[in-house]
C-alpha cells in the first residue's frame, strides 16, 4: 500500500507516518515544514501510483489559536487555499478528509471550513470524512498552537502545578493518537461514503477531571481559574465500523508523563 500524507509533520501527521511504516506500508510525505516546495496550497501532488491519500494539512492549533480574533483571517485564507488546491487533484483517488467535531459549530471559522471540507468530500467518488475529537498522546512545545492535554502535562512537570484558565467545568471527548491512527486506516474500509464518521471514545470528561488525572500521576497542584468554561455538547454521529479505542485516558496520560521524563 502506497500512502500520500498531506501534512506529514503536523501533530497527527508525524505519528500517522510512523504508524503506517510500522505496518510495512509505503509513505510519501508532504509538509510545508520541509520547505516552500511542499506548500500544499499550491503544489501539484505526486499522485502517481498512490493508493490512498490522507488530507491532514490545516492551519490549526489548540483553542488559544483557533479562537484568537487575530488569527481568523489567516485561518480562513490559508485553509481555503488548501482545499482549493487539494480537492480537485484527489477527487479520483481514495482519500480521507480529516475533519473535527467542531464542524457542527458554525460560529467559528474553523468549524465552517471543516464543514466545507466534509461537503466537498461527499461530492467526490472516493472520499470519506472522519471527525477527530481532541487528540492527545505526545508532548508538544508550549506555544500558542499547543493543545490542552500537552499544556497541562508540561505545567505539571515543569512547575509542579497546573494553572487553569477556567474552573474546569467544561467537558471534552479525548482520543489517544494511536487509536486515532488506527481509526483513520480502518476508515478506508467504509462502504457508505455519504456519512461523516467519528473517531472518539464517546465519553465526556470534565477539564478538571483531566487535570486531576495528571495530579494523581505527578502529585502536582491544581490552581483553578475564575471564569466558567464553555462546553460544546456536540452529538456523536456514527463511529468507524469495526473500530474501538484501546487506550484509556489514564494510560495515555501516564505514557506522556513517562516520555516527558525521558526526553
Amino acid at each position: 500500500m502506497k500512502n500520500l500524507i498531506i501534512g506529514s509533520k503536523g501533530f497527527l501527521g508525524r505519528e500517522l507516518c510512523k504508524f503506517l511504516k510500522n505496518r510495512n506500508e509505503s509513505v510519501v510525505e508532504i509538509d510545508i515544514k520541509n520547505g516552500s516546495n511542499e506548500d500544499a496550497r499550491f503544489i501539484k501532488l505526486p499522485l502517481d501510483n498512490i493508493d490512498r491519500v490522507y488530507f491532514l494539512a490545516w492551519n490549526v492549533g489548540g483553542s488559544k489559536f483557533l479562537y484568537n480574533a487575530n488569527t481568523q483571517i489567516i485561518q480562513m485564507e490559508w485553509n481555503n487555499a488548501l482545499m482549493n488546491n487539494i480537492f480537485p487533484q484527489i477527487i479520483n483517488t481514495p482519500f480521507v478528509f480529516v475533519s473535527s467535531q467542531l464542524s457542527d459549530n458554525i460560529d467559528s471559522v474553523y468549524g465552517i471550513q471543516k464543514k466545507m471540507g466534509e461537503v466537498w468530500t461527499k461530492l467526490s467518488n472516493y472520499g470519506i470524512s472522519v471527525r477527530l475529537w481532541n487528540i492527545y498522546g505526545y508532548n508538544e512545545k508550549f506555544t500558542e498552537k499547543s493543545h490542552v492535554v500537552s499544556d497541562f502535562v508540561y505545567q505539571a512537570m515543569i512547575n509542579s502545578e497546573i494553572k487553569m484558565l477556567t474552573k474546569g467545568n467544561e467537558v471534552r471527548q479525548y482520543i489517544h493518537i494511536d487509536d486515532a491512527c488506527d481509526g483513520l486506516i480502518k476508515s478506508f474500509d467504509i462502504t457508505d461514503k455519504n456519512k461523516t464518521y467519528d473517531i472518539s471514545t464517546g465519553e465526556w470528561v470534565k477539564l478538571l477531571d483531566l487535570a486531576n488525572e495528571i495530579k494523581h500521576i505527578t502529585n502536582c497542584k491544581i490552581i483553578l481559574g475564575e471564569k466558567l468554561g464553555e462546553s460544546l455538547l456536540i452529538k456523536n454521529k456514527q463511529f468507524i465500523p469495526n473500530w474501538k479505542p484501546k487506550i484509556s485516558l489514564y494510560d495515555g496520560l501516564n505514557n506522556m508523563i513517562k516520555n516527558f521524563k525521558n526526553d
